[in-house]
């Protein structure tokens, strides 16, 4: 199934990573897609014009725009065989609003970027304007965390069993699927994972637990029920692939996911950001932030349906 019509690459007009170049060409290749390689050229601050300069804002802001719609058309020149069909764009703004607005114009399905675009290890692994996207752009966003050019061999699902809504559980199902088909594209192998917590005894006491015998025994019908949904959602949504890896984490998401995508050496998270259609992505759930703060492999992030970006 080609979910990926259209693709949009979020690059610097002067040089292109070789992981991003590669991926999108693999993704583009097995969905068939167009890629626009696209670029945005930010505005000079009036208090940072050269003191010698005699030309106006207007004139110095003009010659840069066509300086790197030049240097990224010659790039692109360089590998654009290997792609079915390409183009390039440049833009004059801020980074993530005019992507963000390119991606509603023109009905892009799917936004690569490189995770960082500077080579600095953490602290903040990704940059602001992949954070910006991840809340604010519609479509889904692959923020690469290699610059190598590789294949993912190992792709994690991480879904939220708890979901208290029909959206939440809409974004679980649009999450499986879009692992499952990367999983296709790549031939990768697939976890799908959920991060439960034991109740407190409080809470457990207020269950009709005041055993531990009948604690354990709450506590493995709540394992079965997560098990079965996950195992429902599964057979509902993920086809033409070899049968995927669940495992059940328990403790904290924000502690246990990027442990298990740690020691399982996994190349591609994918996940939900926003936790709300209701407020129109101005900020990621604190469970996705905390995920995003720990782990230093691609991440691909997703929305609820009827988000609604932000940005005009």
């Amino acid at each position: 199934m080609d979910i990926f019509k259209k693709i949009l690459v979020a690059t610097s007009a002067n040089s292109i990573k070789p992981s991003v170049i590669s991926q999108s060409n693999r993704i583009a290749k097995k969905q068939h897609s167009h890629v626009t390689f696209f670029s945005v050229t930010e505005e000079i601050p009036k208090d940072q014009l050269a003191w010698g300069s005699k030309l106006p804002l207007e004139a110095l802001m003009a010659n840069l725009h066509e300086e790197q719609q030049v240097s990224l058309r010659k790039i692109v020149e360089k590998f654009q065989r290997d792609f079915t069909s390409i183009d390039t764009f440049n833009a004059v703004g801020l980074p993530f609003i005019e992507v963000a607005k390119k991606v509603q114009k023109d009905n892009y399905d799917l936004v690569i970027l490189a995770a960082k675009a500077n080579s600095h290890r953490r602290k903040r692994f990704f940059g602001s304007t992949a954070v910006h996207l991840m809340r604010k752009c519609p479509c889904p966003v692959l923020a690469l965390g290699s610059n190598k050019s590789k294949p993912l061999k190992r792709i994690v699902a991480a879904i939220d069993a708890y979901a208290p809504t029909e959206e939440g559980h809409k974004l679980n199902e649009s999450i499986l699927r879009m692992a499952s088909n990367i999983a296709e594209i790549e031939n990768a192998e697939l976890h799908v994972i959920h991060a439960w917590k034991l109740p407190d005894e409080t809470y457990l006491k207020g269950w009709g637990a005041t055993s531990e015998f009948e604690r354990l025994e709450l506590v493995m019908k709540k394992q079965q029920s997560i098990q079965k949904y996950i195992d429902e959602v599964i057979e509902k949504t993920i086809f033409h692939i070899n049968p995927p890896i669940i495992k059940l984490l328990e403790g904290d998401a924000q502690e246990e996911i990027p442990l298990y995508v740690q020691e399982n050496e996994i190349d591609l998270v994918v996940m939900g950001t926003v936790c709300r259609v209701g407020i129109p992505g101005n900020f990621i759930g604190n469970t996705a932030e905390s995920i995003l703060s720990e782990v230093s492999c691609s991440v691909l992030t997703l929305k609820p349906e009827g988000f609604v970006s932000p940005v005009a």
